[in-house]
C-alpha cells in the first residue's frame, strides 16, 4: 500500500469517528457520507453510543445491525414494535415471558427486556454472543438470561458457518451459507428446545421469537412439546429454499398444534416481489400491517406469525 493510500485510510477512519461520535450533519446526508468512507476502509472501526429505548447501545458501525440502530433506531424496527405490542396483548399481570433463539448480538432480547418480565435468549456463536452479554452489564441488565447453546431436535454439536463481512445476522448450521461468503469455525452446542426450557421451569411462555438462517425445521421439531403444552404465539423467519428450513405451508403447520393459524407482514406486492418503498419507510417509522399468509416462495426470507385459535383476537394488526 502506498503511502498516500495509508493517509487515505487513516483519514477515513478519523473523519468517520469525528461523524459518528458527534454528528454533525443529518443523517440522510451521513449515511452516504458513510458508505464512501467504507470503500476507502472496509475493515475500520467506527464505534459510538446511542440511546436505544431508554438503554446506552454500544455500538459500531461496521456490523449492520448497528449500522441500522444508529441511522434508523433499530434493525427490523416493525418486528420490535410487533413484538412489544404482542406481549402487552397477551401477557398476565406483565409477568410474560420472551425465548429469543438465535438472539445474536441481542438488540431484540434487549429491546424485549423493558416489556417482558423474563427474556431467554439463545446464542451459540461466541463472538456475538458476547456482544450481548457486554451491552447487559453495561446497562446492569437483571431480566435477561443468556444461554451459550442453539435449539435444535436433538442434543448435539455441528458445524457452524460464521460470517466473513459486517452481517454478523446470518451466521447458521446452514453449510449452504458458505454462498454468503460464510466460514466453518468448528462445531458449536444445539441442545433439544423441550429439554432445556422444560429444564428452566417456566410456567408460561408468552412468545418465541426464532431466526436461525435456515435451520428452523429442526428447531421447530425440538420445541413440538413446548408448544403444545404452552401454546405461545410464534415469530419464525422463515428462509425459503434452503435444505434444513421450511418446505411449505403444510410443513409448518404439521410442525404446530393444532388450531394455530398463519399471518405475516405485509411487505410484498401481489408477485411476490418485496414492496421497496414501503419497507423503507417502515423501517424508519416502525410501522405495520398484519396479513394472513399465504404460500412459501421459492427464495428470500419471510417472518411468519403462528398464533394459537384462542389468541388471533389478541394478535396486534396494525401500527
Amino acid at each position: 500500500m502506498t503511502q498516500t493510500a495509508n493517509s487515505l485510510k487513516n483519514f477515513a477512519i478519523k473523519l468517520g469517528n469525528i461523524f459518528w461520535q458527534k454528528p454533525l450533519l443529518p443523517k440522510r446526508i451521513m449515511r452516504p457520507v458513510y458508505k464512501r468512507l467504507v470503500r476507502m476502509n472496509k475493515t475500520a472501526d467506527y464505534p459510538f453510543k446511542k440511546d436505544f429505548y431508554g438503554i446506552e447501545y454500544l455500538g459500531n458501525l461496521n456490523n449492520n445491525i448497528d449500522y441500522n440502530i444508529y441511522f434508523y433506531g433499530a434493525f427490523e424496527k416493525p418486528l420490535l414494535h410487533f413484538l412489544s405490542d404482542t406481549m402487552r396483548s397477551v401477557a398476565v399481570d406483565n409477568a410474560g415471558v420472551f425465548i429469543d433463539v438465535g438472539a445474536n448480538v441481542g438488540q431484540h432480547s434487549l429491546y424485549m427486556s423493558r416489556f417482558a418480565a423474563q427474556v431467554h435468549s439463545f446464542e451459540p456463536y461466541a463472538l456475538v454472543r458476547e456482544r450481548l452479554l457486554l451491552q447487559i452489564s453495561h446497562n446492569k441488565i437483571e431480566n435477561i438470561a443468556v444461554h451459550a447453546v442453539g435449539l435444535s431436535n436433538e442434543n448435539t454439536r455441528q458445524p457452524f458457518f460464521a460470517p466473513t463481512g459486517n452481517n454478523v445476522g446470518i451466521g447458521s448450521f446452514d453449510a449452504s451459507t458458505v454462498e454468503k461468503g460464510n466460514k466453518a469455525i468448528g462445531e458449536l452446542e444445539l441442545v433439544r428446545g423441550d429439554d432445556f426450557l422444560k429444564n428452566l421451569n417456566l410456567k408460561k411462555i408468552d412468545l418465541i421469537k426464532i431466526d436461525v438462517e435456515g435451520f428452523e425445521r429442526l428447531a421447530l421439531e425440538g420445541l413440538h412439546k413446548i408448544l403444545q403444552q404452552q401454546r405461545p404465539i410464534l415469530v419464525c423467519e422463515i428462509t425459503y429454499g434452503k435444505t434444513l428450513s421450511l418446505r411449505s405451508r403444510d410443513e409448518l403447520l404439521q410442525l404446530l398444534p393444532q388450531d394455530y393459524q398463519l399471518f405475516t407482514f405485509d411487505k410484498r406486492k401481489a408477485d411476490g416481489s418485496k414492496a421497496r418503498r414501503r419497507d423503507a419507510k417502515a423501517r424508519l417509522s416502525g410501522e405495520y400491517r398484519v396479513i394472513s399468509f399465504g404460500e412459501m416462495l421459492a427464495s428470500g426470507q419471510d417472518d411468519v406469525i403462528a398464533c394459537p385459535a384462542e389468541k388471533v383476537s389478541d394478535l396486534p394488526r396494525l401500527r
